[in-house]
Parts: C-alpha cells; sequence; structure tokens
C-alpha cells in the first residue's frame, strides 16, 4: 500500500548505509578474528574489505560469502553482506526497479539470516529494517504490505537493545536506528486503520523524540538534521504551530552550513531548500520524493481485510 512506500521511502534513504570503515585493518574485527580463520578464509576477509572500501560491492560480497559458507553462524558477516548489497542497489537508476529488487532482496534475505543467527544483533536489526523499506519501494501499493509490517516491532526492538556500536563520530547504529524510527512514524498515517495493516500508526510527537535522539548522538549528520526539520515543520503545518515551523525552519537551514560526511549529503541539502520554499510536504518527505499522502485512503480500501 501507499503507506508503506511512503514509510519505506523515508526509512531506508538512511544513508547510514553508506558508512563503511575507511582504511584496511591493521586486523581483522574481533567478530572476524573470533572464528579462528585459515590463511585462505583471512585472505578472503582481507580482499573483501578492501573491495568493500573501495565500494566494489558485489566483487566484496563474492569474497564474503565465500567466507559465510564456510563460517554460516557468523552474524557479522551476514549483516556485512546485507550492507553491501543494500549498498549496491542504493546506487543503480531509480528507474532500474528489476535490478535495485534483485539487490535490495538480496539484503533483506541476508538480514534475516544474520537476525536469525543472533537476534540481539543490533547492527543485524538495523539492516532487517532498511532492507525491508527500500525494497518495498520497488515493489508497489499493495505488494508492499507484508513487506512493512514487521518494521515496528523492528524499531522497538532495535531501540530496546541499545547498540553501542559506532563506526566514527558521525555514524552509530543507534543514532542510525533512531533516525529510521523518526521517518517510520512522521510519514505513516495516524488512523485507526494503519495498525493492523503496518504494525503501527503514526506519531509525529514520537518522531520527534526519536530525531531529537539521533541529533544529540550525532549534531553533525546532514540527513538527521534534514529529518529533524522536516517533523518540525510537520508538526508546524499540521497543528498551525507556530513556534515548531520556526524551530523546523532553522533545522533546514543548519543543513547548509554542515560538513557533508555521506554521497547523499548534497541530494539532502537541496531536499532541505525544497522544505523550506514548500513547508506543506513536509509530513511526506522522503529522499524517493514527496509522497501525496492524500492517496493512502485509497490504499486502505484497497488493503481493507488483509490483517497480517
Amino acid at each position: 500500500m501507499m503507506a508503506g512506500r511512503a514509510i519505506a521511502g523515508v526509512v531506508v534513504s538512511l544513508a547510514v548505509a553508506a558508512a563503511a570503515a575507511t582504511d584496511r585493518p591493521a586486523a581483522p574485527p574481533a567478530p572476524i578474528a573470533a572464528l579462528g580463520l585459515d590463511p585462505a578464509q583471512l585472505e578472503l576477509w582481507n580482499e573483501g574489505f578492501a573491495l568493500e572500501t573501495r565500494e566494489s560491492f558485489r566483487a566484496s560480497n563474492e569474497r564474503y560469502e565465500k567466507l559465510a559458507a564456510g563460517h554460516p553462524e557468523s552474524a557479522f558477516l551476514a549483516w556485512r553482506i546485507a550492507r553491501n548489497y543494500w549498498r549496491d542497489g542504493e546506487r543503480l537508476p531509480v528507474g532500474a526497479k528489476e535490478d535495485r529488487h534483485a539487490a535490495f532482496a538480496r539484503s533483506l534475505e541476508w538480514a534475516d539470516r544474520s537476525l536469525a543467527r543472533d537476534p540481539n544483533c543490533g547492527e543485524c536489526v538495523l539492516w532487517a529494517i532498511v532492507s525491508r523499506g527500500r525494497l518495498a519501494t520497488t515493489m508497489g501499493v499493495v505488494a508492499s504490505v507484508s513487506t512493512v509490517a514487521p518494521m515496528a516491532a523492528l524499531i522497538e526492538r532495535g531501540i530496546a537493545l541499545q547498540p553501542t556500536t559506532r563506526d566514527n563520530e558521525w555514524n552509530t547504529t543507534l543514532g542510525n536506528i533512531y533516525y529510521a524510527a523518526s521517518g517510520f512514524y512522521r510519514v505513516a498515517p495516524e488512523g485507526v486503520w494503519v495498525k493492523w495493516v503496518i504494525g503501527a500508526r503514526g506519531n509525529k510527537d514520537r518522531a520527534l523524540d526519536y530525531i531529537e535522539r539521533a541529533v544529540a548522538i550525532s549534531p553533525m549528520r546532514v540527513d538527521y538534521r534534514l529529518e529533524l526539520g522536516a517533523v518540525l515543520t510537520c508538526i508546524g503545518v499540521e497543528r498551525g504551530d507556530a513556534a515548531a515551523l520556526e524551530r523546523g525552519r532553522h533545522e533546514l537551514e543548519q543543513t547548509r552550513a554542515l560538513p557533508h560526511h555521506l554521497g547523499t549529503d548534497p541530494v539532502d541539502v537541496k531536499h532541505a531548500e525544497i522544505l523550506l520554499a514548500k513547508p506543506e510536504l513536509a509530513c511526506g518527505y522522503s529522499r524517493d520524493g514527496f509522497i501525496d499522502l492524500r492517496g493512502v485512503e485509497s490504499a486502505r480500501v484497497v488493503t481493507r481485510g488483509r490483517r497480517p
């Protein structure tokens, strides 16, 4: 349904996924070291990591998947593979729907494997969220319902885990989950019927709480500031709240001066300018486009009776 596409468009617009290590490690990370790799397997890891760093995601996954075949117990390898597939799909043109669908489907497959191996893995939860979200944007209105339905529960699980992993000062698993949660609750419709369709109703105040937590963790993130501005502007427009509108404008203007960490930052700055000019678009904003939320009611008619 359209609600699924709208939510997914925000949740999985996560530039978080674009973060990977920038240098080849002197030694493998602890989850890889714990596998007790033989020299040939260690070389597979090193090659895969170097290729991932150069953003050769498919070639990287060729190495990682060979390694994972010998270590099916590794949640760490599974979520790294899921992230590579997501990043590869994210680079494809929006019009390449079949190729994007294939990449995000593989990402979801590996993300679900990672969660099955370790239900308490924060990164596994994060990639299960964002792979579902981006896959849903390629599936169409009705077909996305079953894909989006688990997202609310996954978001709550990820927050409850309070993961502490941090790639660097601007990229943390917990911050990214809060960011995803904000987009989900901002764009989800608030009607009573929504909860049985996608597992949760929209809640702008909850969205604001989550994105403020994300910004507190990494205030230098352009995408986080954009989302904070979008939530505040959405609240201001819906409720006629001049103070929220002014705060939203301030946050959107902040994106102009922030340093760029992600390849999607220039796009986000442009979107902030659009929201400054057209604040009425804020509630339906996603990096994939501006969702016409008036169409959600028609999707409700189509999906009525399809309880998950």
